[in-house]
C-alpha cells in the first residue's frame, strides 16, 4: 500500500506538470517539452522507484544468462570458432533441464548462438539432453523456418552421436519429425517402434497429436487420440489439442460445446482449451462471443482463466480496442486473481510508444508496479524509451548506467532512442560513449542513428570522434550500408582533413557503402584544395562509373588541377582525357572541355596540344573550339600567339562575330587597348555589330586612360544603334565624373544627340551633377529617380550616389540607406564603408547619428 500511495502521489505530481498527458490529442511531439519542465525531484523519485522495481525481482541467473548470451554472440577471438567452448566452461555452470531451457528461450531469436549452446551443453559430462530440451530446440528451428537443418539433423542417425541423453532414439525421431512438420516420416518411425514392441510416452504422443492437427491430418488425429485415451494419457493437453482441431475445422460451436462439457468433470482441461477457442473467436472478429464465453466460464469459479484472459487481451490490443489506457485498465481491473502476463503489458506499451501517447505509457508502467507484475527485458527497454521520449534525459541515462545492477540488457532500439535523445540535448560525449557500448555488445544501430550521431559530432567540430566511430563500427562489421545521410566526409573536407575523408571513403568502398553525389563533390574539391590532381582525376572517373554526371564547372576545376600539378606531359591528364573520350558521344565537346581546363590552368601549350588532337582524330574544330583556344592565349597574355591564331582562322574563312568579341574583350583585359580598338573598328568595317560587352569594356578602358572624348563618342555610337544605356556604362560614366570634370566637358560637345534622345540629356545632367558642374535641383538623396530614367539601377549605382550624398550632406546618407533597403536592395560591404565615413564626418561636426536608422 505504501508503494501504491507513493506512485499515485508521483503520478499526480507529473500530471500537474502536464495536464494534457492523458489526452491523445495532446500526446504529440510538440508537447514533450512539458515533461522536461517537471520538477527535478519528481524525476528523481520516478527513476528511483523504477530501479527498485527492476531490482526487486532480478535473480542471479538472469545476469548469468545475459553473460552466456554475450559469449555466444561475440565474434571468434584469434580466428578460433570454438573459443566460446572454453569461455563457457570457465563459468563452471551447473546445468539443469530448466536452466538449459531458459538459455535456449533467451537466445531463441538468434539461431547460431542457440545451436552453439545446445551443442556445448550436450558435451558436458554433468548433463544429458532431455526430451524437453530436444523439443525446445526443434521448436526454435521450426519457428525460424530452418526446416532443412532440422531434417538434415534427423535424417542422420549420427546426428545424435555425441549427445548423451535420456531420450530414446525412436522417441527423438518421432518428436523431431513431428515438430518439423514431416508427420508422414514421424508416423513411419512410430510404426517401426510399435513393430518392435516399443511405444511413445505421454509427451511423445501429445507432440505427435499436435503436429497432426497443425498439418490438418484430422482422420489420423482421431486414431492417435483413441490411442492416447486407451493408454490413460488423456489430460488437459489432450483436450486443448482436440479443441484446436475443431477450431481448425471451423467448428467453433462444437469446440464450445466440447469445452462446456468439461466444466465440472475436468475444469483444468477446460482452461487449457479455453485460450485456443478465444483466440479462434477473436481471429474471426467475434469479440462479443469471446467475452461472453469468458464471463460464463469465469462464473463457474473452478476453471483457470489466466491463459485465456491473456489471449483475449492480446487480441483486443491487436484489434485496437485497448489503445485507450482507461479502457485497458477498466477491462483488466475486475480480473481479481488473474495475472495478466507481462508481455501483454509490453505489447500495449509498444503500441502506445509508437503513437507517442506518453501519459498512457506512464499509467501502464505504474499499474504494473502496483500490481506487482514482474518486469522483463522488454519492460525495461520500454521504460528507457519512455524516459527518452518524455524528455527525462538524465533519468534515461541513469537507467542505462544501472544496467548491470538491475539486470538490464538494452536492445538496439533502446540504444538508438538514448543516443538520439542525448544528441538532441547536445550531450554528444555521452551519446558517443553509449554508441561505443552498443558496438562492444555487437549491436548495429541502423543508418539513421549512426548518421544522427556522426553528423552531430561533425557539426560541433568533433570530426575526429565521428571518424573513430566509423572505423570502430567497420572493424566490428557493424557499419550500416545505406549511409546517404552521413555527412562525415563533407565535414572532414570542410575542416581541411581531406586525407581522413579519403580514408573513410576507401573504408566505405571496402564494405559496400555507396558514395553519394555530395560525398564525391566534397572529396573532389578537397583534393583540388590540396592540389592533388591525381586524386581528383581518379575520383571524378569513379564518380562517373557510379552513374553520376559531374557539372561543367567540376570538370573544368578538375582538369585545371590536373594541369597545374605537373608538366605539360602529365600522365593523369592523358588518362582523364582518354576516359572522357570513351564516355562522351560528342567527342569534339570533350576536347573543348580539356582546352578550356588547360587554359584556366595557365597551360596554353597544353590547350593547343589538345586542339591539334581534334584534327588528328579526323574531326573538325567547332566555333566553340576556336573561341576556347583563343581565350586560352588571351587569358595567359600570349598576345602574339592569339594574333597568329586569329590570322590563321581568318585565312581559313572561319572568323565569326563571336571571335571578334573574344579578341576585343580579351585584349582589353590584357590592357592592349590599341589592338582592341583596331579589332573593334575592323569588326564594324566588316558589317558585324559589336556586342554590348565589347562596348562596355572598351568604354571602361578609355575612361581609365582619361580618353573621355573617345569614350563619349562610343557611348553616342552605342545609343544611336538603338540600344539603351546599360547599368555598367552608366556607372562607369558617373564614377569617372566624380573623379574628373573631363567627362562632362566631353559630354557637352554631344548637343545633337541630346536633342534627339531625351534620356541622354538627363544622363548629361547627371554627369554634370556628379562632377560638380551643375547644381542639383531638389534633394540629392532622391537622385535615384532621375538615374532610373536613364539606365537600370543596381547596388553599385546606389553606392556611388551614397558617396556623392556623403560629400554634400552626410546626415542624409542614413536616410538614403533606409530608402535603398525599402526598394529591395541589399547593402554590401562597400555600402558600410561609405556609412562609416559619414559617421566620422558627423562626429567631427559634433552630430549624433540616428541608431535606429543605422541598424
Amino acid at each position: 500500500m505504501l508503494l501504491r500511495r507513493r506512485i499515485l502521489s508521483l503520478s499526480a505530481s507529473l500530471r500537474n506538470c502536464n495536464t494534457g498527458i492523458g489526452d491523445p490529442a495532446l500526446s504529440s511531439p510538440s508537447h514533450f517539452s512539458s515533461y522536461a519542465n517537471a520538477p527535478v525531484a519528481a524525476g528523481d523519485i520516478l527513476i528511483r522507484e523504477v530501479k527498485d522495481w527492476f531490482k526487486r525481482d532480478v535473480q542471479q541467473s538472469h545476469q548469468l544468462i545475459d553473460r552466456i548470451s554475450d559469449i555466444l554472440r561475440a565474434p571468434p577471438s584469434d580466428g578460433d570458432d570454438r573459443s566460446f567452448y572454453h569461455q563457457l566452461s570457465g563459468l563452471r555452470l551447473r546445468l539443469t533441464e530448466r536452466f538449459v531451457l531458459d538459455v535456449l528461450d533467451h537466445t531463441r531469436h538468434d539461431i547460431l548462438p542457440c545451436l552453439k549452446f545446445f551443442d556445448w551443453a550436450a558435451r558436458q559430462p554433468s548433463f544429458h539432453h532431455t526430451r524437453a530440451t530436444f523439443h525446445a530446440i526443434f521448436k526454435i528451428l521450426r519457428s525460424a523456418k530452418h526446416f532443412n537443418l532440422m531434417i538434415d539433423f534427423l535424417d542422420r542417425n549420427g546426428g545424435f552421436e555425441g549427445y548423451r541423453h535420456s531420450l530414446r532414439l525412436g522417441d527423438a525421431l518421432v518428436v523431431g519429425y513431428a515438430v518439423a512438420g514431416r508427420t508422414d516420416i514421424a508416423l513411419q518411425h512410430f510404426g517401426h517402434m510399435r513393430f518392435r514392441g516399443l511405444d511413445l510416452d505421454t509427451f511423445g504422443y501429445h507432440v505427435l497429436l499436435n503436429a497432426l492437427v497443425e498439418e490438418k491430418c484430422f482422420d489420423t488425429v482421431d486414431v492417435i487420440s483413441e490411442q492416447i485415451s486407451a493408454r490413460g494419457f488423456l489430460c488437459a493437453v489432450t483436450h486443448s489439442i482436440l479443441v484446436k482441431k475443431l477450431c481448425k475445422q471451423g467448428q467453433l460451436d462444437k469446440a464450445e460445446d466440447y469445452l462446456r462439457s468439461l466444466l465440472f468433470n475436468n475444469p483444468a482441461g477446460c482452461g487449457a482449451g479455453l485460450g485456443i477457442l478465444v483466440d479462434a473467436l477473436c481471429t474471426q472478429k467475434k469479440f462479443q462471443e469471446a467475452t461472453k464465453l469468458l464471463d460464463d466460464i469465469k462464473a463457474v469459479g473452478t476453471v483457470p482463466m489466466d491463459r485465456a484472459y491473456n489471449i483475449w487481451v492480446r487480441s483486443l490490443i491487436k484489434a485496437g480496442f485497448l489503445n485507450n489506457i482507461a479502457g485497458f485498465l477498466q477491462q483488466i481491473s475486475p480480473l481479481e486473481g488473474c495475472e495478466i502476463e507481462v508481455f501483454r503489458y509490453n505489447s500495449l506499451i509498444s503500441k502506445l510508444l509508437k503513437e507517442n501517447n506518453l501519459g498512457s505509457v506512464y499509467d501502464i508502467l505504474t499499474e504494473m508496479m502496483v500490481r506487482g507484475v514482474l518486469p522483463n527485458k522488454k519492460t525495461m527497454n520500454a521504460a528507457l524509451c519512455f524516459f527518452c521520449k518524455a524528455g527525462f534525459v538524465d533519468e534515461a541515462l541513469e537507467l542505462y548506467r544501472s544496467r548491470s545492477e538491475i539486470g538490464f540488457a538494452p536492445t538496439a532500439v533502446s540504444y538508438s532512442y538514448l543516443i538520439r535523445t542525448l544528441c538532441s540535448d547536445s550531450r554528444l560525449e555521452q551519446a558517443y560513449d553509449v554508441f561505443k557500448g552498443a558496438t562492444e555488445r555487437g549491436y548495429c544501430l541502423g543508418a539513421k542513428t549512426f548518421c544522427i550521431l556522426t553528423n552531430a559530432l561533425c557539426w560541433k567540430g568533433k570530426s575526429d570522434m565521428a571518424k573513430e566511430l566509423v572505423i570502430v563500427s567497420a572493424e566490428r562489421g557493424l557499419l550500416p550500408k545505406p549511409l546517404g545521410g552521413c555527412k562525415i566526409i563533407p565535414a572532414l573536407c570542410d575542416a581541411g582533413k581531406v586525407e581522413d575523408a579519403l580514408l573513410i571513403n576507401e573504408l566505405f568502398n571496402k564494405i559496400g557503402v555507396a558514395t553519394t553525389f555530395r560525398m564525391f563533390i566534397s572529396l573532389i574539391y578537397g583534393a583540388i584544395r590540396l592540389m592533388r590532381g591525381d586524386k581528383a582525376s581518379r575520383l571524378i572517373i569513379r564518380m562517373q562509373e557510379k552513374g553520376y554526371t559531374p557539372t561543367h564547372t567540376l570538370y573544368r576545376n578538375v582538369i585545371r588541377c590536373v594541369c597545374a600539378m605537373e608538366s605539360d606531359d602529365n600522365n593523369d591528364f592523358a588518362i582523364l582525357l582518354k576516359f572522357q573520350l570513351s564516355r562522351w558521344e560528342h567527342r569534339v565537346g570533350t576536347y573543348n572541355l580539356f582546352i578550356e581546363g588547360a587554359g584556366f590552368a595557365g597551360k596554353p601549350k597544353l590547350a593547343r596540344l589538345v586542339y591539334d588532337m581534334i584534327e588528328r582524330a579526323g574531326l573538325r574544330p567547332t566555333l566553340d573550339s576556336n573561341i576556347l583556344m583563343l581565350q586560352s592565349y588571351l587569358k595567359n597574355e600570349k598576345i602574339a600567339d592569339a594574333l597568329r591564331f586569329f590570322h590563321d582562322l581568318r585565312e581559313k574563312g572561319e572568323v565569326k562575330r563571336r571571335l571578334y568579341h573574344v579578341m576585343v574583350v580579351g585584349l582589353c583585359r590584357a590592357n592592349r587597348l590599341e589592338e582592341a580598338m583596331h579589332f573593334l573598328e575592323e569588326m564594324k568595317g566588316e558589317g558585324r555589330q559589336p556586342s554590348i560587352e565589347c562596348y562596355e569594356v572598351v568604354i571602361q578602358k578609355l575612361c581609365n586612360r582619361e580618353k573621355y572624348e573617345e569614350a563619349v563618342g562610343l557611348v553616342n555610337e552605342f545609343r544611336k544603334s538603338g540600344r539603351r544605356i546599360t547599368s555598367f556604362i552608366g556607372n562607369v560614366l558617373l564614377y569617372n565624373a566624380i573623379k574628373s570634370k573631363g567627362v562632362y566637358e566631353a559630354w557637352t560637345r554631344m548637343r545633337d544627340v541630346e536633342e534627339k534622345i531625351p534620356e541622354m540629356k538627363s544622363l548629361g545632367e547627371l554627369i554634370g551633377v556628379f562632377s560638380g558642374r551643375i547644381e542639383m535641383v531638389g534633394e540629392l538623396k532622391r537622385l535615384d529617380e532621375v538615374i532610373e530614367k536613364c539606365y537600370p539601377l543596381d547596388m553599385y549605382t546606389y553606392n556611388m550616389l551614397l558617396k556623392r550624398v556623403v560629400m554634400n550632406q552626410a546626415e542624409d546618407a542614413f536616410e538614403l540607406v533606409e530608402r535603398i533597403c525599402g526598394r529591395g536592395y541589399k547593402p554590401n560591404e562597400r555600402t558600410h564603408m561609405i556609412l562609416d565615413r559619414a559617421r566620422r564626418i558627423l562626429e567631427g561636426l559634433n552630430y549624433r547619428s540616428n541608431p535606429t536608422v543605422l541598424s
